[in-house]
């Protein structure tokens, strides 16, 4: 019975590699003719999802139950980041990127074909 070693994942590398997927992925919808249209809501949903975080966020600093919380908070990060698990998310974060990479890298494929 072989085992196969445990597959590296290094995030950073991931990450950029899915900014150049969706660098050429824009470059590729922009060749579509309903791009122009797509664009602007892809723009507005991103400056709504903006504005609801900022709010959010506002409110959330407002309430006094939020800064205990984040007193237990920063005693909780303290706890996690002593057992290693922010590695364990890191890894995990890029092996989900790298499954993204693929599915964008096929995606990006079959368009430059048509």
């Amino acid at each position: 019975m072989s085992t196969q070693p445990p597959q590296e994942f290094d995030l950073e590398k991931e990450l950029r590699d899915l900014g150049e997927h969706l660098k050429r992925a824009f470059q590729v919808a922009r060749e579509h003719p309903k791009t122009k249209e797509l664009e602007q809501d892809i723009a507005q949903a991103v400056r709504n999802l903006e504005s609801e975080i900022q709010r959010a966020v506002k409110s959330a600093q407002e309430k006094e139950p939020v800064k205990k919380a984040g007193e237990q908070l920063k005693q909780a990060a303290h706890t996690v980041t002593e057992s290693g698990a922010p590695d364990d998310i890191a890894r995990g974060i890029a092996k989900g990127v790298r499954a993204l990479n693929e599915q964008i890298r096929k995606a990006i494929e079959e368009a430059e074909k048509k």
